[in-house]
């Protein structure tokens, strides 16, 4: 039994382990920071949501008030789907570049997001030139 081999092989396992640790820690502490962005009717109507997809921010045009409760009321929810999309997407594209595209964390994110916020996180790096619905291109 080479208990100096199976003693070398254990320290570098918690070695990796505690990096994947601090690693996990600097992510966490960049993804607590992100933002989305929505916007429906032309930019009318505007919302922000944390990381968290909890609203920050609403911000209405004569326009949008000018446009009827029912009119209103679904620009303001599908604004807040474009923010919850944004966030989410940053989220999981974040997760590619830190972890790889077919990463465990990566695929656990896409999960978690995808049910929390009731969207699909776009992981392909961010065309300025191609806008999902709400979005402003720009």
């Amino acid at each position: 039994m080479d208990v100096e081999g199976m003693t070398r092989r254990i320290e570098d396992q918690v070695r990796a382990a505690q990096a994947h640790a601090e690693q996990m820690k600097a992510w966490a502490g960049r993804i607590e920071q992100l933002t989305g962005e929505g916007t429906a009717m032309r930019g009318a109507v505007r919302v922000s949501v944390n990381n968290a997809g909890v609203v920050t921010g609403l911000q209405l045009t004569d326009a949008a008030l000018d446009s009827g409760p029912a009119a209103l009321s679904g620009a303001i929810l599908a604004a807040i789907t474009a923010a919850k999309q944004a966030v989410a997407d940053e989220t999981g594209r974040s997760a590619a570049a830190e972890f790889g595209r077919d990463g465990e964390v990566t695929h656990l994110m896409v999960a978690d997001l995808s049910k929390r916020f009731g969207v699909t996180p776009d992981l392909e790096p961010k065309n300025p030139f191609i806008a999902r619905p709400g979005q402003v291109l720009g």
